[in-house]
């Protein structure tokens, strides 16, 4: 990822360190008086030190007012950087969420879960500790900076020779740095692998008892090489900080060894040699803290980078969901028709992964170009074999993938940009790879008490209230078979009551009793309530129930 676009990110017109800019400068500058403040009273001590006839009450009172104005300087920096650092993770955080609700769907099956998660856990995470680990660090860096120009007042000479040290320092840690990041950004490679390979213990667990060279290639192949990937890479990087930490402490002492001997050949004072000594032995302190903060930064750089990534990758919103975080409004509907005209779709590349040549991967699938009109209330059952286009045609039909050719239109008005997001509020879906809510979503018309009513008739239509209960506006469980967590959906589609209900495969994991109950009785039910019902279904004995059976191969209709 260029760094310009994480740059972009914090610094660019609507970056999110331009909008603290007042609040930084406040803390920059509290940070830099209460530096000042504690220059001055490290050469007070050293002046108190060196004091004849006693301590004076004007030292005392200008200790006391240093030591106030040291503490009053780094609370207020402290505070003002750490709010405004979780104010930018929190314009982060939720930056990111808006520009993954507004994306296309398309674009974000391309990205990939076991991508996509690492991201918003992970390199956030990092992000935070960035955010938390920074106030200390600016301090220490002023800090530093205040030290080193009280000790250019107190021998230039001595301050130009440690100049030269720390400059073969700061050529020490580069090199570590530069070296670092090479290895967490392989590091941070790694845990993209590690994780797909995480999200295969839970989803694949039967399989993989089911099969010891299965559960060896797992384990052996992907997690042991991801893990060892990620320790190889992470070591060289530690490595090469722990060196140059070292390194720069050796030349450090060896530095203020130096001081005493240079002390004599230009004849220091008392005064400056002590103030000297006593001002690197405080440096410690401040510039281990940056220096120590190295590594972490080195590691977030790598982590703001996937998160800038991630950002610009869903930079464009779908055209009419820049605003996606609104409520139901009022409920759509249609008075006659549905209709796909010339409506064609093709599918990008898949992105190769783990290896594999651009020539290895499978060539896209094309739809279309389609003709099909739903008139309302209709039954429409939807055919074809594995991979003809169905769930493709499903995802056209309710607005998820935009067609590249061809119109959508409802009631001989076309669907527009500005109006897809309202047409999609058409459907209920139940698609096969759903994700199941506990929570019921309010609905128009409805009391949160008739709604909480409605689903739990719902549940007792479909024989889950035994099962679950509706409490507060939600399911008190989501854990069930997978034939009772579609039932559960279907009763969350039922409450929606939307004008469409679209299912994919419903009965497909059904006893015999549920799927003759779901053909023979429900969706009659639902059309005489109103419903327009599409149904992806290979149970040919229940075609009888639908008004047309439309047949799909090889992505276009092969029989209605």
């Amino acid at each position: 990822m260029p760094q310009a676009t994480t740059t972009d990110l914090f610094l660019g017109p609507n970056g999110l360190l331009r909008r603290h800019a007042l609040g930084l400068g406040v803390a920059t500058l509290a940070g830099v008086g209460g530096s000042a403040a504690t220059v001055a009273l490290l050469a007070l001590i050293n002046r108190m030190l060196h004091a004849e006839g006693g301590l004076a009450s004007g030292l005392a009172l200008a200790f006391v007012g240093l030591a106030l104005l040291t503490l009053a300087g780094r609370v207020l920096s402290d505070a003002l950087t750490n709010r405004i650092g979780q104010d930018i993770l929190r314009s982060l955080r939720t930056r990111l969420a808006q520009r993954i609700l507004a994306a296309p769907i398309d674009e974000l099956e391309r990205f990939r879960t076991h991508r996509l998660t690492p991201v918003l856990t992970h390199d956030i995470g990092m992000v935070s500790g960035l955010c938390l680990g920074l106030p200390m660090t600016v301090v220490s860096a002023t800090i530093v900076l205040g030290c080193l120009g009280w000790l250019v007042w107190l021998s230039w000479q001595l301050a130009a020779l440690l100049a030269v040290v720390m400059a073969g320092g700061i050529a020490i840690h580069r090199l570590a740095l530069e070296r670092a990041i090479a290895g967490f950004d392989a590091a941070r490679e790694g845990e993209d692998a590690l994780h797909k390979a995480w999200r295969r213990l839970g989803d694949a667990a039967k399989e993989l008892r089911l099969s010891r060279g299965r559960r060896a290639q797992v384990y052996q192949g992907e997690i042991l090489r991801s893990v060892d990937d990620i320790r190889q890479a992470s070591v060289k990087a530690g490595d090469a900080f722990s060196f140059a930490h070292e390194a720069g402490s050796a030349l450090y002492f060896l530095f203020i060894a130096v001081v005493f001997g240079a002390a004599r050949f230009w004849n220091l004072s008392a005064e400056a040699l002590s103030g000297f000594v006593l001002a690197l032995l405080y440096l410690k302190g401040p510039m281990d803290q940056v220096l120590g903060f190295l590594p972490f930064f080195a590691r977030a750089r790598v982590a703001l980078g996937r998160v800038a990534e991630l950002t610009e990758r869903f930079e464009s919103p779908e055209p009419g969901l820049a605003d996606a975080v609104v409520g139901m409004g009022a409920r759509p509907a249609f008075a006659e028709a549905i209709a796909l005209s010339g409506v064609r779709y093709a599918f990008a590349p898949a992105e190769a992964e783990d290896g594999a040549q651009a020539s290895q991967v499978t060539a896209p699938f094309v739809f279309g170009p389609i003709d099909l009109r739903i008139a309302r209330g209709e039954i429409l059952f939807i055919a074809g074999d594995n991979g003809s286009g169905k769930t493709t045609f499903l995802k056209l039909l309710t607005g998820l993938y935009l067609p590249q050719s061809g119109t959508l239109t409802v009631d001989g008005e076309a669907v527009t940009d500005a109006s897809r997001d309202t047409y999609r509020q058409l459907f209920s879906p139940v698609l096969s790879d759903f994700h199941l809510f506990e929570a019921l979503t309010d609905e128009p018309g409805l009391t949160h008490a008739q709604r909480d009513d409605l689903a739990r008739a719902g549940l007792a239509r479909l024989a889950l209230e035994g099962k679950v209960a509706v409490n507060d506006g939600a399911f008190s469980t989501i854990d069930l078979s997978t034939g009772q967590r579609k039932r559960l959906a279907l009763v969350h589609a039922w409450v929606e009551a939307r004008p469409v209900m679209v299912f994919d495969e419903w009965a497909a994991d059904q006893d015999p009793s549920f799927r003759h109950q779901f053909y023979t009785e429900l969706l009659p039910e639902l059309r005489a309530k109103g419903h327009t019902l599409v149904v992806i279904s290979h149970d040919d004995r229940y075609f009888g129930v639908a008004d047309r059976v439309v047949h799909f191969r090889d992505g276009r209709i092969a029989a209605a």
